[in-house]
């Protein structure tokens, strides 16, 4: 050999090269660093998280949430974000069916009460025209069925675009089916 550093030569496919440290000095084992300091073999990442016996930036278990953290109630809705997401509760449940008054209900039922009432209109209607389609959609034959699935979803579209008009206006609302599911 010549007078290389072991460390610059290249092994064959296959062949053991034993580890050295930061210097190229053979000898450090394997999960025993070569100098003090260092955390593993040269080159290598350190370990996630912070050293042994400190504490990271998160709280330690069982203090969660953190000190100082003031939970309760969500704030209220002001009249403007009351007024769209009323309105949009029966918009897209004329659109999507069932699912979009249902989220909005569940996520707004206790910021506002205008919400709630609306939200669960819509809900209440949208539920019984679901059925309806499921039930044309196994009952009726192919192009009956279509037929009946389409004007269905269209009246729905309809009194789900009038009832967001109404309440953008501030009317009262109401649709021909009034079925007390959700209450």
């Amino acid at each position: 050999m010549s007078s290389q550093n072991p460390s610059d030569q290249v092994p064959d496919y296959g062949q053991y090269v034993p580890p050295t440290d930061q210097h190229g000095t053979p000898g450090a084992q394997h999960g025993q660093p070569g100098q003090p300091g260092q955390q593993g073999w040269p080159g290598q990442q350190p370990p996630y998280g912070p050293p042994a016996g400190q504490q990271g930036p998160y709280p330690p278990q069982g203090q969660y949430p953190p000190p100082g953290y003031q939970g309760g109630p969500a704030a209220p809705l002001s009249p403007a974000d009351t007024k769209t997401w009323a309105s949009l509760s029966h918009l897209l449940g004329g659109i999507l069916g069932f699912l979009a008054p249902l989220v909005i209900w569940l996520v707004f039922r206790e910021r506002s009460h205008v919400v709630d009432a609306e939200a669960k209109k819509a809900l209440n209607f949208q539920i019984p025209v679901a059925l309806v389609l499921l039930a044309a959609n196994w009952v009726l034959p192919g192009f009956l069925s279509g037929l009946v699935v389409l004007g269905v979803w269209v009246a729905s579209l309809v009194l789900g675009i009038i009832a967001f008009q109404a309440v953008s206006n501030g009317r009262p609302t109401s649709y021909p089916i009034d079925v007390k599911i959700v209450k």
